[in-house]
This record gives structure tokens, C-alpha cells and sequence, in this order.
């Protein structure tokens, strides 16, 4: 015989419907939240490595000043590896764009057709999926670059720029405004005049890993240092180009499942809260039922069912909306950003257990501990619906307050557990709002201070001293590994006393003494006085450095010496410059400039992200918002319901509608506020925190204040959002049924 109490179950839902429908769209939200980014990272990630694979990536690639000769090609591919030309050249394009122009790859690096076919004539271009959606392109198309116009034969992806970064070392990227494009070998060579870069890339012929990886780039390096001279060169494994896309999911998958995890345990959490006054609103009824010879074990199953029932459709209708449409707009955020083939969706057993198993378990888990402590009472205590636990000279004495102040005091203990699970929902939502009001700023923040630090508007980088009409300061720059710290690049600056970086007075140190910037002192937690050793990627010595003096203004990675000590580490004669550095626009012959750093153009890539991800954050703020909302109209509602009898004897007593409103919500209101200003500072440490973590895989120093009118804007919303919550909960206590609950009291 089946147990009658079991249609409870149903009728709970229909006659309080309410109370579950925040809940359940709540919960529905999270599950395709969560299950939509799963899907689609786990597709694109097949995607990524499937395109590695088919396209043969190279191992690693370099480049040099000048040309090899066959014989120094001869002697690098003695090395245990089969080497093949990749030379570019960099192309503007209307609207202040650029292409890197590369011929059509063979036996290494080989684009994944996404539309169309490669260029055969000279006339024709294949140029980058993400490029050509960015700017509205099509197969077909037109395309000038210079004075030759060319037509679009197809679009495609390559292995080695799945990140279209212009430069390795950029943050994000430069979307729209760079792309790579591939001409026949026969357009290419039309572009004989413009500036080549001597670009390598490269097979070994045995599996290295990362280590091995790096000593082979230092072989190669000493080889062609001999006769001509590397300016670059990067494994596979640290080639951002390739490995951009992995290290940012690194972050984003943990990030996701935490943040998931935490909201179903809020989630959860609410609805033991509602179940709990539930159990105390029906304790007379529990108590018959008991009396009557109901085990506890089955009212607890009983209480338990409602809130399971609505954690699995919540999971089975979240899952349905996001594996037939929703996982494809998330797919489309990495098309967005990202080079990569035509997708395809990938169902994974991940996003199962995270959106199905995952809430059902948290909330067994929750709701069990929450219910079976509610039901611990005797079939007496019930009935008289004695449901506290009281030890002797525990209780708050209230004896000189204000009746009202007592009422409200009384209000807040008698509460607890909802004003907990108030203080950590929006705990939560401010987490989610605070961060994405703040990330436009940050980052806008941090390319302003990268141009800041800049010293000059123009730096130019140049093969030799052939421009001797030039009047510039002059400076040696290289980039150097830190050896101790898992051979991190760094800029080496030897710079000039009368430069602009004279007030680092670098003609002071002695010849084992540089001064470091802010950014590496904090990243590497390094102090004055204190050594590290660096490897320079001339000659791959090492060599030990001692900190005499921190730059505090300068967040970036870079090492300062004068130019003559880093000429010495680097082997070079005392005179030796490799760039110029002016605030005006020099005339640098195209034969002697290797590449431009324009002061300018230093904040525009990091622009032209933040308007392409701007939907994505003003996503989230209206997500944040939202969960605010139903997080505390479901816990006002709660506290209201629960003190619907106290509310009737208010009003018997002669309290307004508006008296009764400032007893009950305004106390909410008011916790709420200064809670707000407690998470302030907690706030602006986690966030600082998660976005140190974030970077530390880049070789930059995140350390970005978030502006005060940041909290404000968001503390503005919140309350904003109250008010809304104030107003809806103000009419459910002036429509409440003063008869209706007394009759309630009187059986």
C-alpha cells in the first residue's frame, strides 16, 4: 500500500508555487550556466588538439637578423631536427589594421580549412576565419593590401596562431584588428620589397618535453649565433600563439566549477531554510502523525522529496535548454576570440556529473542534515510546537530596551539561519557584480600604465648601426630567462645615463648590480639587496645579478643596467645599441628595422577587447543583479511568512502597514548595508587575488586597484535592488489575512 503522506509532496509545490519557482529558475539558470560552458569548452578543446595534430605544429621557431645560408641550415638540422622557412611580413590594412602575411605551408603548420581553399594564383588570398567574421569577410571577397587587391578564396585556421597575438608577450587579443593571411608562392614573392622577417620553424626528430624542449632552442641558438644572430625564439611550449587557449581554460574550468559548486550550495541551502520553516509551520501536524505511529525516518524522506524533485527537473530542463541551443552561444564567445576549425559539439561526462549529480548530491547532502536536526523533537513538543533547544541562562536579556528594538533583536536570532544564508548568497552576487563592473576599468588601467611606462613615444629595434644620420637616444634591449623561477622572460634594458631613464642612475652600479621593477620585485617576491640568476639569449650564459635599487613606479617585467655592463654580459663590444628611442617618428630604412614599439598603439589591442567582451561583462552584472534579487526576496519572504503571526498581533495592536514594514524589512535593509561595507575591502582582496592568479601564466605583474567608485556603483545597485524587494514584500504585508491566520492559531 502506498504511503498517502507521500501526496503532500505535490501539493507543497501546487499550494506554495512561490515559494518554488525562484528556486527552480535559480537552479535551471545555474545548470545551463554551467552545463552550456562545459559542453562548448570541451568541443573547442577536442577541437584545439585535433587541429594540432592534423596541421603538424612545429616544435618550436626563431628568428634571425638575416637569411641562413644552406650551410648554417645544414649544421642546425644536424641538430636532430628538420627546419622550414616561415617568413612574414606585416601588411596594414584599411582601418588601422594589420595582416601577417605568410606564403602557404607545407609539411608543417598546415591550415585547417574552415571555407573555400588556399590561394593558388597570385591574385588570390586565403586570410584567418576569426579575421574574416571580425570584419564581415567572405569567400569571394576582395582584399587590398598595399596597391594589390586580391580575392578571397577561403578561410582557415593554423595550428600556430589558434591565439591571433600579434606580439607573444600581449595579454589578450588584438580581435578584428590582426589577422594572418596565406598567398601562393608566387604572390608572395610580389612582396620581395617589404620587410621579411626571417622566420623559422621546426620538427625534432624525438619527443622532448618542455625541458628538453628549452636546451634544444639554446643549441640552436649558440649554432646560429656563430654566423649570424637569433633576436627570437620560442617552443612549442611557451609559443602563447599555441598554447593561449589551453592556459586560459586552465583557469576558466576550475574558476567555473567553483563558482558553480558554491551557488548550488546556496541554492541549497535556501531551500533547507524553506523546508525548515515548513517543518515548524506543520509542527502540530508532524506531531499527529508521529503520535499516530509515522516513523521519523519517513517524514523525513517526506520533507526531503519536495526539494529533490525540483533539484532533478531543474537539472533535466537546464541540460535540455543548453545541449540544443545554449552551449552554442558560449562556442561562439571562443570563435570570438580564438582561430580554430569549424565547430563541432562534443557531449562530455563532465558536464553531466557538474549539472546533474553535483546538485542532487549537494542538496542530499544539505537538506539531510538541515531536516533530520529539525525532526529530532518528541510527538509532545511538536504538538505544542516547542522546536527550540534551550540551555539555562543562555537567552539575550532584553531588559532596558525599547519594545520595538527588542522585537526587532528577537527578530534577527529567531532568523539565524536565513540571515546566514542571506549574508552568503549575496556575498556571492557581489563577488560576480563587483568583478565585472571592475574588469573594463582594470584593464583599462593597466594599458594606460603600459603606456605610462613607456619612456618614449617610439621605439625602433634595428639590425645594425647603418643609420647614422639618425638622432635618437640609443639603447641595448634583450630578453633574458630567469633561470630560478621556471625561466620566465624578462626585458633587459641597457640604457644611457642621459637617456630618460637617467633618474635611475644606472652609471652607479657596479657590474654585477641592475636595478628591477616594481613588477618583478612583487611577482618574484624579490627585495634589495637579494640575487637571482639570469640566462641571455645571445649566448645562453648564465649569469648571477644582485638588486641594488627598485623602480616602484614601473609594474612591468623588466631588468635595467647601463648599456656598456650589458653590452659585457652579452658579449658585445661597448659601443654595440640594438635600438632607437625618440619621441618623434624616426626614418628607419627597411633593410636595418627588425620592428616598431609605438607608445600610440600600446592601450588600442587591449580597447578593441574590452568592446568585443563587453556583452560578456555586462552579462554577468545583469546575472549578479538577478540572483540578488531572488536570493533576498526568497529570504524576506521566508522571515515574513514565518512571522505571519507576530504580524497579525502588530496589526491587532494598532502598527500601520509602513510601522510593520521598518520592524521587518528595514532590519534586513539595514544588515544588508553593513554587510556591504564590511565586503569592501574582502571584495578588493579576492578579486586582486583571483586576478594575481589569473596572470601569473603571462609574463606580467597584475596588480590593478580597483576604484572606489566601483563599490559604490555597485553598492548603489544592491540597494537599488532592494528597494524592489522592499516594495514587493511592503504589499504581501498589507494584503495579509489577519482572520485567516488567527483562525490558523485557534485550529
Amino acid at each position: 500500500m502506498k504511503n498517502p503522506i507521500n501526496k503532500r509532496v505535490y501539493r507543497q509545490i501546487k499550494s506554495k508555487p512561490f515559494k518554488v519557482i525562484p528556486i527552480f529558475i535559480s537552479l535551471v539558470f545555474i545548470v545551463v550556466f554551467a552545463s552550456s560552458f562545459f559542453i562548448s569548452q570541451e568541443s573547442v578543446k577536442n577541437l584545439y588538439y585535433s587541429q594540432i595534430e592534423k596541421g603538424k605544429v612545429e616544435d618550436g621557431n626563431f628568428t634571425t637578423i638575416y637569411e641562413l645560408s644552406d650551410d648554417l641550415k645544414e649544421k642546425i638540422e644536424n641538430l636532430s631536427l628538420k627546419l622550414y622557412d616561415n617568413f612574414y611580413f606585416e601588411a596594414d590594412v584599411k582601418g588601422h589594421k594589420s595582416l601577417r602575411v605568410f606564403k602557404n605551408r607545407k609539411k608543417i603548420n598546415e591550415a585547417q580549412i574552415y571555407e573555400g581553399r588556399l590561394a593558388d594564383t597570385e591574385d588570390e588570398i586565403a586570410i584567418s576565419a576569426n579575421y574574416a567574421r571580425a570584419n564581415d569577410l567572405t569567400v569571394n571577397d576582395s582584399l587590398k593590401i598595399g596597391s594589390k587587391k586580391f580575392k578571397i578564396t577561403g578561410l582557415f585556421s593554423l595550428p600556430d596562431y589558434s591565439s591571433l597575438l600579434k606580439n607573444r608577450d600581449d595579454l589578450v587579443m588584438d580581435t578584428g584588428y590582426f589577422g594572418v593571411c596565406l598567398l601562393s608562392d608566387s604572390g608572395f614573392k610580389n612582396f620581395s620589397n617589404e620587410k621579411i622577417t626571417y622566420n623559422y620553424s621546426y620538427h625534432t626528430k624525438d619527443d622532448l618535453n618542455e625541458r628538453e624542449a628549452k636546451e634544444k632552442l639554446k643549441e640552436i641558438s649558440k649554432v646560429v649565433n656563430k654566423e649570424n644572430l637569433m633576436i627570437d625564439g620560442v617552443t612549442r611550449f611557451d609559443n602563447k600563439c599555441i598554447t593561449y587557449i589551453i592556459d586560459d581554460m586552465g583557469g576558466d574550468v576550475p574558476t567555473m566549477t567553483l563558482t558553480s559548486v558554491l551557488l548550488f550550495i546556496a541554492i541549497a541551502f535556501i531551500s533547507a531554510v524553506q523546508i525548515k520553516s515548513l517543518i515548524e509551520e506543520e509542527a502540530p501536524i508532524i506531531g499527529t502523525l508521529l503520535a499516530s505511529g509515522y516513523r521519523k525516518k519517513e517524514l523525513l524522506l517526506n520533507y526531503m522529496a519536495m526539494p529533490l524533485f525540483i533539484a532533478l527537473i531543474s537539472s533535466i530542463v537546464g541540460n535540455i535548454i543548453s545541449y540544443t541551443y545554449l552551449y552554442k552561444k558560449y562556442a561562439s564567445l571562443y570563435y570570438a576570440s580564438f582561430d580554430l576549425p569549424k565547430f563541432k559539439v562534443t557531449f562530455t561526462a563532465r558536464s553531466f556529473v557538474i549539472t546533474s549529480l553535483l546538485p542532487m548530491i549537494i542538496y542530499l547532502v544539505i537538506n539531510y542534515v538541515v531536516i533530520s536536526r529539525c525532526l529530532q523533537f518528541s510527538p509532545v513538543n511538536f504538538l505544542r510546537k516547542n522546536l527550540k533547544k534551550t540551555k539555562r541562562n543562555t537567552r539575550l536579556k532584553l531588559k532596558n530596551i525599547s519594545f520595538l528594538r527588542k522585537f526587532k533583536t528577537r527578530i534577527i536570532f529567531s532568523n539565524k539561519l536565513n540571515f546566514i544564508a542571506l549574508l552568503f548568497g549575496v556575498f556571492l552576487a557581489n563577488l560576480i557584480l563587483v568583478f565585472s563592473l571592475s574588469a573594463k576599468p582594470v584593464f583599462k588601467n593597466y594599458a594606460k600604465n603600459m603606456q605610462t611606462e613607456m619612456k618614449y613615444n617610439h621605439i625602433y629595434f634595428v639590425k645594425q648601426k647603418k643609420n647614422k644620420d639618425v638622432n635618437a637616444d640609443v639603447a641595448t634591449v634583450v630578453k633574458a630567462e630567469l633561470v630560478d623561477s621556471e625561466n620566465k622572460e624578462i626585458q633587459f634594458y641597457g640604457v644611457d645615463k642621459n637617456s630618460k631613464y637617467k633618474n635611475l642612475k644606472v652609471e652607479d652600479l657596479k657590474e654585477d648590480e641592475v636595478i628591477v621593477s616594481s613588477g618583478f620585485s612583487k611577482r618574484f617576491n624579490l627585495e634589495k639587496s637579494d640575487t637571482f640568476r639570469i640566462r641571455d639569449s645571445y649566448n645562453s650564459k648564465i649569469k648571477k645579478l644582485k638588486i641594488k635599487d627598485i623602480d616602484r613606479k614601473n609594474s612591468l617585467f623588466q631588468i635595467f643596467t647601463s648599456r656598456e655592463a650589458l653590452n659585457k654580459i652579452i658579449e658585445k663590444d661597448k659601443d654595440y645599441f640594438n635600438s632607437y628611442m625618440s619621441d618623434k617618428k624616426l626614418e628607419i630604412s627597411k633593410d636595418n628595422l627588425i620592428t616598431e614599439l609605438n607608445k600610440n598603439e600600446m592601450s588600442k589591442f587591449m580597447d578593441h577587447f574590452l568592446d568585443s567582451f563587453g556583452v560578456v561583462f555586462a552579462m554577468l552584472i545583469v546575472v549578479s543583479l538577478t540572483f540578488y534579487f531572488i536570493l533576498t526576496s526568497m529570504i524576506s519572504s521566508l522571515i515574513i511568512d514565518k512571522s505571519k503571526v507576530n504580524i497579525t498581533y502588530l496589526k491587532i495592536f494598532g502598527f500601520r502597514d509602513s510601522e510593520i514594514s521598518k520592524v521587518y524589512i528595514n532590519i534586513i535593509f539595514l544588515i544588508l548595508i553593513v554587510y556591504q561595507i564590511i565586503l569592501i575591502p574582502i571584495l578588493d582582496r579576492l578579486i586582486k587575488y583571483m586576478l594575481f592568479i589569473s596572470m601569473e601564466k603571462f609574463d606580467a605583474y597584475f596588480d590593478m586597484p580597483i576604484p572606489k567608485s566601483i563599490f559604490i556603483l555597485a553598492y548603489v545597485l544592491s540597494i537599488m535592488t532592494f528597494v524592489l524587494v522592499n516594495i514587493v514584500e511592503k504589499i504581501k504585508i498589507s494584503r495579509l489575512n489577519m482572520v485567516k491566520e488567527l483562525k490558523i492559531i485557534n485550529g
